[in-house]
């Protein structure tokens, strides 16, 4: 091969890998959601849905209430395992579970609603995700439930179920 026959070659390849760089560039500015990089070197993706049954939050009267709802994102479990249902209901998050505490978001839901919230982006501190529901009866529910999540890497749409009485969070990876 002569010099300018490589030459060639070496400018042809610059100029195809330049097309490649420069379609993904447009792509992106485009879109920027898209991805860019190994999903492994991403930060985690959560969709969450919160749901509750007609039935749900039962009053003294036996009426379906309305339920507040705080979905809390933490870097521990043990702070959240341990608060009772005063601790929380009376003290800001921030106090109760100390140094755990990465972000929260607060919903007062309807009986019978189902609400999808927009995918977010997980801190990379983030190693759980609780949720604490504020019944009207304290004594007889299962008032909150936490999850495991990795913070980098993965796609997950967790589920929020409100019952009667109690919580239940199913999560799976996309």
């Amino acid at each position: 091969m002569n010099g300018k026959a490589f030459l060639a070659c070496v400018l042809m390849s610059v100029v195809l890998t330049g097309c490649e760089t420069a379609k993904k560039i447009s792509q992106v500015i485009r879109n920027p959601d898209i991805q860019v990089g190994k999903l492994m070197d991403q930060s985690t993706e959560l969709t969450v849905t919160l749901l509750t049954e007609p039935d749900s939050n039962l009053t003294a009267d036996g009426e379906a209430a309305p339920v507040d709802v705080q979905l809390i994102y933490l870097s521990d479990d043990s702070k959240f395992q341990a608060a009772d249902y005063d601790q929380v209901a009376t003290t800001a998050l921030p106090d109760v579970l100390g140094k755990n505490y990465i972000d929260h978001q607060d919903f007062n839901l309807l009986p019978d609603t189902v609400k999808t919230l927009p995918p977010i982006k997980l801190d990379e501190k983030t190693s759980y995700i609780g949720v604490i529901a504020y019944f009207s009866d304290d004594q007889a529910t299962e008032w909150k439930q936490i999850e495991p999540v990795e913070s980098i890497g993965h796609h997950y749409r967790l589920l929020v179920h409100i019952r009667a009485s109690a919580i239940e969070m199913k999560k799976e990876e996309n």
